[in-house]
């Protein structure tokens, strides 16, 4: 903490920088060896416990990383915002709505079909939903929470967003390869995550709309993966067929104009919005 004080400026941005290299090579580096290791522990048939436990291995470690890089950089991490309840109703809103109009697209495209996979609200399903928000939690921590504030320090709140969008890509290339159009899509809903973190001053709109978008591909529509739908079931369970750039390739809605279009929607009026007063440098937690 000490060199975060220094009277040198040149010190202590070049501290802050490091910092900030070094906690994202750290959450990377975690990323990669769990999805390395993985098969060995896993096997070949993914159950739902095994589903479980390697989703919260892989994202719980971002939470205290983030946490340690925001005292490092003095940087507020964890911050409910203002107007808490009205924004993470907007964000929940924002995500569950655009999820269903991206799907409404590729319906009027013909692209939907009934799947054959196990549908029905359950235990299970509402264990999917518990992971989703957790997983989303803690990339919001992550990249919204601590990253883009530690980049809006140096680069203002608009090289922050730009940053974080940037990177929170970046950390999407570690699942596997990606479709263009499905880099495009996560840079997307990256910047429209950042932006309601920016507006409304935390991370309870960015979670909400994170969390809201998954689950509803995930739990609800049981769209993860196409076709099929994961381990833990899902409420429905529809396959996405027909012209891949609206959703019918193996990357599904993640991989389409519809997103596009819709994110492009949802991202416009926050680029004009009020923006919150940045919160003071304090204790991460």
């Amino acid at each position: 903490m000490a060199q975060t004080g220094s009277a040198d400026p040149a010190a202590s941005a070049a501290w802050h920088w490091c910092t900030i290299g070094a906690s994202v090579l750290a959450a990377w580096a975690w990323v990669l060896i769990v999805v390395y290791l993985a098969p060995d522990y896993i096997g070949d048939e993914l159950t739902p416990a095994a589903y479980v436990a390697f989703t919260l291995v892989i994202y719980v470690p971002l939470l205290p990383i983030a946490v340690m890089a925001g005292l490092l950089t003095q940087t507020k991490v964890l911050r409910g915002g203002h107007s808490r309840l009205r924004w993470t109703v907007l964000g929940g809103a924002l995500g569950a709505g655009g999820l269903c109009a991206t799907l409404a697209m590729n319906w009027l495209n013909g692209g939907l079909l009934a799947g054959s996979g196990v549908a029905g609200f359950s235990l299970l399903v509402l264990l999917g939903i518990t992971v989703t928000l957790v997983q989303s939690a803690m990339e919001e921590v992550l990249f919204r929470g601590w990253l883009q504030t530690a980049l809006s320090a140096r680069l203002g709140q608009g090289g922050g967003v730009i940053g974080a969008t940037v990177l929170f890509m970046g950390f999407h290339l570690l699942g596997g390869s990606r479709q263009f159009l499905s880099l495009v899509v996560i840079a997307m809903a990256g910047m429209l995550f950042g932006l309601l973190a920016l507006r409304s001053g935390g991370l309870l709109a960015p979670v909400a709309a994170h969390a809201a978008w998954n689950a509803s591909e995930n739990s609800v529509f049981g769209l993860v993966p196409n076709p099929g739908n994961e381990v833990l079931g899902s409420i429905l369970d529809f396959d996405l067929a027909g012209n891949p750039l609206w959703g019918g390739s193996d990357e599904g809605l993640n991989a389409s104009l519809g997103a596009v279009l819709v994110l492009s929607a949802l991202i416009l009026p926050l680029l004009v919005g009020r923006t919150a007063k940045p919160a003071p440098a304090a204790s991460p937690a």
